[in-house]
């Protein structure tokens, strides 16, 4: 993955959630965003993936610009794999029907092969046997899973995760973490906003700080958890590496 941001802002309520943030990756396979609650991690990666649009600013993914108009932007959330704490499943489908309905209504696939899509992977990450279940039937590790199934099911050029293990239990978590290392160990490129700090360092490649709107460091796992050269990120790491 090739990333540029230059100069992206968001403003709400006269309050800046991101305040002229800049970045240049040339190639990394995966970023992991760190940071305070409220610091605009869930905001830089809502607009990395067409969800929010910038007050100003510029973002590039593998040297093809982010338009931000609607019908660029439909064509842009079609490659973009995106999962939230949330969940985000249709309560009333099930969980193989959760993964066929987008791709059959967003990107044009026959139901018969919309489903046979959805059954392997459901097959690959041993999900098959809860294919007929509907979200409340599945436990939270389950239904965030079937959600992972779902982003990858459209071949996205990018994933995003926004803290995906937040609401759940230490086993479910277990669960859903021991999912994105497959996805790493496949060559899945991804950003991953996450509270985990010994899953960041296990899986990143780079990390980003974000504070107050603004990226303070942004380095190699060694050097950031290691060897941070801002107050501000080892005052951070040192609060959450206590417990």
């Amino acid at each position: 993955m090739k990333l540029k941001i230059c100069n992206l802002s968001k403003i709400y309520n006269g309050h800046h959630a991101l305040d002229s943030i800049s970045l240049m990756l040339e190639k990394v396979h995966t970023l992991v965003l760190i940071g305070p609650s409220g610091g605009g991690k869930s905001t830089l990666l809502r607009i990395i993936g067409g969800l929010e649009f910038p007050d100003r600013g510029e973002i590039t993914i593998n040297d093809q610009p982010v338009l931000f108009e609607e019908d660029a932007l439909l064509r842009h959330r079609r490659t973009i794999g995106t999962v939230f704490q949330a969940f985000n499943l249709f309560p009333h489908l099930s969980a193989l029907q959760n993964i066929t309905l987008p791709l059959e209504k967003v990107h044009g696939y026959s139901a018969t092969g919309a489903a046979a899509i959805a059954r392997q992977l459901l097959t690959h990450f041993r999900l098959e046997k809860h294919a007929a279940k509907k979200p409340a039937e599945l436990s939270g590790g389950q239904r965030q899973r079937i959600a992972i199934a779902r982003a990858i099911s459209i071949k996205p050029r990018l994933l995003l995760f926004d803290e995906p293990t937040s609401s759940l239990d230490p086993e479910m978590t277990a669960e859903v973490l021991d999912m994105i290392k497959a996805l790493r160990e496949e060559g899945r490129d991804f950003i991953l906003v996450t509270h985990e700090m010994g899953f960041a360092r296990e899986i990143a490649e780079q990390v980003a700080l974000l504070a107050d709107g603004r990226i303070i460091e942004m380095g190699s796992v060694a050097q950031i958890f290691s060897h941070p050269a801002s107050a501000l990120t080892r005052n951070f790491l040192a609060k959450v590496l206590r417990h």
